[in-house]
């Protein structure tokens, strides 16, 4: 006979398992879809000019596994990545035992490492987003005992872009001829360095994408600035330190009332949103939305926010349903290797797409790009689940924990 203690203590300690086994599923799940947004666009990283983009509007194939790649995957997958960094740090504020002092300055040493990892990273593939991640984390760090109201709506505020949108708001009232025809100069330029760039990409030499990336450092961080895109991310940041603190994920049964709501409540926003914004594309002539694009963006920031909690909520009532299913336990082995596994995907994609690799950027379609991706996520989900077998973490989270505590780390699983 099983004593009533140890029948409690198996509980809770399955209860554990099953909710760490929702998170690293949940991580597994967003490197799915990042993976398909970057195959889809050939792991420019970037933009592509647009004669190299009409190879995707020659076949139906290739245009619907755009669109829907876009519609249903492009900014919302990043997005749900944030989610996931920022619930990380909750759990390490509130699981650590240090004293604060000691803790904040092991995480800052720990966002510098992963800043250094993104940097080399992006040496090699510019879409990196780990030293956008090292860099946007410090803001974390003054929201960590800041109240639960202030943190939710700094985060609405930041998840639907709205500084940038006030900002084109007022350069919508304040613009005049000159700076349109500035405008436009700006334009040119950049779409002449798409250009070139793409040349680079597609027929140059690991040294010579290595130059690329690195001089486009500061124009990528620039978009990031000016895009907003590194307003979203933070938002999203302070969404998963929000739900670390309200240890929603720590006491998922307790709140399973909670995430059915917020399945609803997004799946009905998402679909709205969206409606809305297929509506003002198809109704409005384009002078109009040139002029008030400001709408229509926020529209699809809205929207992208409404499928990032969606796919969060429908996610986790899943995983957290079918936990020991092979499926949850193989994504979860993937998002326990998160920085392995999105590093890995780059080295997949440039190998096959860049120019000192199979040059393939450009002379396949979407659904064919897409397509050679599924293969290597399978090999990632059997890889991963091998390794996660034997070992304690995959191989950059032992450098990067190895590194943080300046102590190398046991790796063998007992």
């Amino acid at each position: 006979m099983v004593s009533d203690k140890e029948l409690s203590d198996s509980q809770r300690i399955t209860g554990k398992s099953a909710r760490i086994q929702v998170v690293d599923g949940l991580r597994g799940f967003a490197l799915f879809g990042i993976l398909l947004i970057h195959a889809k666009s050939w792991f420019d990283g970037g933009t592509v000019p647009d004669w190299v983009e009409q190879i995707n509007h020659a076949n139906a194939i290739h245009t619907f596994t755009k669109s829907v790649v876009y519609g249903l995957i492009s900014g919302k997958f990043y997005t749900l990545f944030s989610f996931l960094f920022g619930l990380s740090f909750a759990l390490m504020v509130t699981r650590s035992k240090l004293p604060e002092r000691v803790f904040l300055r092991r995480f800052m040493w720990r966002l510098i490492i992963l800043g250094l990892i993104g940097f080399i990273h992006n040496l090699h593939w510019r879409g990196d987003i780990l030293l956008i991640y090292a860099v946007v984390g410090f803001a974390l760090i003054p929201f960590r005992k800041a109240s639960f109201s202030l943190i939710l709506i700094c985060a609405l505020f930041l998840v639907v872009n709205m500084p940038i949108r006030i900002k084109d708001i007022y350069t919508h009232l304040t613009e005049t001829a000159f700076s349109k025809a500035e405008g436009e100069l700006t334009k040119k330029a950049f779409n002449k360095r798409i250009e070139a760039n793409y040349q680079v990409f597609k027929h140059g030499s690991y040294w010579e994408v290595a130059r690329v990336n690195l001089d486009d450092l500061a124009v990528k961080i620039r978009y990031q600035r000016f895009s907003g895109n590194i307003f979203v991310t933070f938002g999203f940041f302070l969404f998963g330190l929000y739900a670390g603190r309200r240890q929603l994920f720590q006491l998922i049964p307790q709140y399973l009332p909670l995430f059915r709501k917020l399945f609803l409540y997004s799946g009905l926003a998402m679909v709205t949103l969206y409606s809305l914004r297929i509506l003002m594309k198809v109704i409005t002539n384009p002078s109009f939305l040139m002029d008030y694009n400001y709408l229509y963006d926020l529209l699809v920031d809205s929207s992208n926010a409404a499928f990032t909690f969606f796919y969060l909520s429908a996610f986790t009532l899943l995983f957290y349903r079918y936990t020991q299913h092979f499926i949850v336990s193989y994504l979860a082995s993937v998002g326990k290797m998160a920085l392995t596994n999105y590093v890995l995907q780059s080295v997949f994609g440039t190998l096959v797409f860049y120019g000192y690799g199979l040059g393939l950027m450009g002379e396949i379609g979407a659904a064919w790009a897409v397509s050679l991706s599924l293969p290597f996520f399978i090999f990632q989900l059997l890889m991963s689940h091998w390794w996660m077998s034997r070992f304690r973490y995959g191989p950059l989270e032992w450098i990067w924990r190895s590194a943080t505590l300046l102590a190398f780390q046991p790796m063998l699983k007992q």
